[in-house]
């Protein structure tokens, strides 16, 4: 069984330690500006749910748990 700090990585085929992504505010509320506000409700997920991205290859981590 995987580690609670681990999840398995599709691309290295093997668990992995990951980190969170993290949103660059400044660059969403731009694009929320510039875009009249349409740009909101995509900050907003982004915001809610970071991605994880693993530690050895750098790649996305979707849907792995």
């Amino acid at each position: 069984m995987a580690n609670p700090e681990t999840v398995f990585c599709g691309r290295c085929k093997r668990d992995v330690h990951y980190h969170y992504d993290p949103v660059n505010h400044w660059k969403q509320l731009l694009m929320t500006i510039i875009t009249l506000g349409l740009w909101f409700p995509m900050w907003l997920c982004m915001a809610l749910s970071p991605t994880k991205l693993c530690d050895e290859c750098g790649g996305p981590l979707w849907g792995e748990t």
